[in-house]
């Protein structure tokens, strides 16, 4: 039933039965039987030419903006980097075979990000997707290095599985990632991992800005800013949920 929400897109607002059926090879039956759960749960409302997402989807958009424990962690650190290096910052989080960004803080750049709050990102490209993906458990990241497209951008991080193991190794050395326009032309970024309670990977913070802007540091000054934002969001979030489960 939610493969439903799935194809929900910019450019598909709206969708219909036939849709439904076509896109995901479900009956008839099945789809109105799903589109009515869906409906009665609030995630779609039904309009003349088809459904769209419904008030429930902004409820909990509220609740995750307000609440959730990685935005309450970050929003201090978060602001904090923005105001000292006039360069934008991302929470970005794992969210299956993705990366989205939850959280975007704009610097001193007024042009807007072409992967800003809400837009999923490939987890090969750039230095925020990257980050996570080189602290997955090693059986992950062959399952996901093995399914990418052979011509994809995953052959661009190493044309072998022990060439991109290499790769990630040497990120998780570092501690931290760098990319250079990638996802947006003329833009940079360093990004750091964020870790949950049982130092699982649950996501990165990333510094991005224009070239001039980010070069005018030096790399290993960035670089100590965006580890040691990370390391304060675990911190956090590891102390929340230590507090949470205290009697």
């Amino acid at each position: 039933m939610l493969k439903v929400l799935d194809l929900f897109k910019p450019e598909q607002p709206v969708i219909e039965v036939e849709h439904i059926c076509t896109q995901l090879g479900y009956t008839s039956a099945s789809a109105y039987r799903y589109l009515r759960e869906l409906l009665d749960a609030g995630l779609l409302v039904r309009l003349p030419r088809g459904y769209a997402l419904g008030p429930r989807v902004i409820e909990l958009d509220r609740q995750m903006t307000e609440f959730d424990p990685l935005l309450a962690a970050s929003r201090q650190p978060v602001a904090e980097l923005a105001t000292l290096t006039g360069l934008s910052v991302l929470i970005s989080e794992l969210y299956g075979a993705t990366v989205i960004n939850v959280l975007h803080q704009p610097g001193a750049d007024p042009d807007l990000l072409n992967f800003g709050r809400g837009r999923p990102m490939d987890l090969f490209r750039s230095a925020t997707a990257r980050v996570i993906l080189a602290y997955l458990l090693p059986r992950q990241l062959r399952r996901i290095y093995d399914n990418a497209p052979q011509e994809g951008s995953a052959r661009q991080l190493g044309q072998d599985w022990r060439s991109f193991s290499k790769a990630m190794l040497t990120i998780r050395k570092d501690g931290f990632c760098v990319s250079e326009g990638e996802l947006d032309p003329g833009k940079s970024g360093i990004a750091a991992p964020i870790f949950d309670e049982k130092h699982r990977v649950l996501g990165s913070i990333t510094l991005v800005g224009p070239a001039a802007r980010f070069e005018a540091f030096r790399r290993d000054y960035l670089a100590g800013l965006v580890t040691a934002a990370a390391q304060g969001i675990t911190l956090r979030i590891s102390e929340t949920s230590e507090s949470r489960l205290d009697p």
